[in-house]
């Protein structure tokens, strides 16, 4: 019950409080990390979304997680934050302020960055992990997305998460 209340808490205050301030950057203010990841998992792969997957709650569960490395899940915050300036650079808005046709052209322009391609690379490995995994993590409740993939489960199922 602790860890379900402490992932709980992790969720809400990185969903709602939780802040990044960029020092030494164009962004003065705010950005709520998660509300940038989300758009940008769904901008790489709409069709999540439309299978009903929580591939963001899924980055919770990586970035909480104690066997990814602290420069894994700094690498993927410090990602939020270039794809701002990129952003701002091109059409002096941040990210989640574009149409999604700006957002494709700054995502095609981070994609030329070695940075960029790993970054993009990564987010679309935990939507692909959220898209696989088990309804056991409330990420792919309703197993749409295994359907979708003509995939069947191997059994026995896991009986608890180990994320």
């Amino acid at each position: 019950m602790i860890v379900q209340t402490r992932r709980e808490f992790l969720k809400h205050s990185f969903l709602g409080g939780a802040v990044l301030l960029f020092s030494g950057s164009q962004i003065y203010g705010a950005v709520e990390p998660l509300q940038t990841l989300r758009l940008v998992q769904k901008d790489l792969f709409p069709k999540a979304e439309e299978l009903g997957v929580d591939s963001a709650s899924y980055l919770l569960l990586v970035l909480d997680h104690s066997r990814i490395s602290s420069q894994d899940k700094e690498f993927l915050r410090n990602g939020v934050q270039w794809l701002h300036e990129e952003s701002l650079k091109l059409y002096k808005k941040l990210y989640y302020n574009l149409s999604t046709q700006q957002r494709q052209k700054v995502l095609h322009e981070i994609a030329k960055y070695r940075w960029g391609e790993f970054w993009i690379e990564d987010l679309l490995l935990y939507t692909m992990e959220a898209l696989c995994s088990d309804s056991v993590y409330g990420v792919n409740k309703t197993d749409a997305a295994y359907r979708w993939l003509g995939f069947r489960a191997g059994k026995p199922h896991p009986k608890r998460a180990y994320l």
